[in-house]
């Protein structure tokens, strides 16, 4: 099966194809230019790389949040246009369960953390199985990143990008899986949706969307402003 694996969730965007469940190609969006920009040229080029077409793509995965309210409905928006013009079937993931993909350690309880701004994570846990799968044991939440790092007990481990300038907080003896690992890329939210559509799992084109975890501050001022 073709498979064209798209992460927007953050600046730092990426594309993957996927044969089957093995990789084939994948690389970063150009960071200096809009990601609308960005997108569909390396689409192509990548398909242009492995000797396909666009219209030939059987499965569209989509990393669908937490992330850039922006990035996320380009990402989103794209899949679907995609699957539209192709017929392929589309898939949803969750950026943070795609974070903890990328972790090959032998780690049994993880947290994974993106920065939601206004001094606040996006949060989720995950539980390895014995096929070397992360399975949600808590679902995303936003939580107030100072007092939820101090809250985890040593022997867990934690990753993702919400870290940056926050490993002052976490009590000694909770390990920080390599910063390397702690972005979402394409390749791994292709691989954790390859393996949803394995289980049966994908989501109707016409209502897949972003899954944001908050209104916009635009949103949440205008609510408060209303009578």
């Amino acid at each position: 099966m073709k498979t064209l694996a798209i992460d927007t969730s953050t600046r730092q965007s990426s594309l993957a194809l996927f044969m089957g469940s093995d990789l084939v190609a994948s690389q970063w969006l150009d960071p200096s230019l809009q990601t609308t920009q960005a997108i569909t040229p390396l689409l192509q080029e990548l398909v242009d790389e492995v000797g396909w077409k666009p219209a030939e793509l059987q499965l569209v995965i989509v990393a669908q949040g937490p992330g850039s309210f922006t990035g996320l409905r380009i990402g989103v928006m794209t899949a679907k246009t995609i699957a539209y013009v192709s017929g392929a079937t589309t898939v949803g993931v969750n950026t943070l369960r795609a974070i903890a993909q990328r972790c090959d350690d032998n780690v049994s309880r993880l947290h994974v953390v993106m920065d939601a701004q206004r001094k606040q994570l996006f949060h989720a846990a995950y539980d390895r199985n014995d096929n070397g799968n992360y399975v949600e044991v808590q679902s995303t939440q936003i939580v107030d990143d100072q007092a939820f790092l101090a809250s985890l007990s040593p022997g867990e481990s934690i990753t993702g990008p919400g870290l940056k300038n926050k490993l002052a907080y976490l009590p000694e003896g909770v390990r920080v899986v390599d910063e390397n690992e702690w972005a979402p890329t394409a390749q791994a939210v292709g691989r954790v949706g390859i393996v949803d559509f394995l289980a049966g799992r994908f989501d109707d084109f016409w209502s897949l969307s972003p899954n944001y975890y908050r209104k916009s501050a635009a949103e949440e001022k205008l609510e408060s402003e209303t009578p």
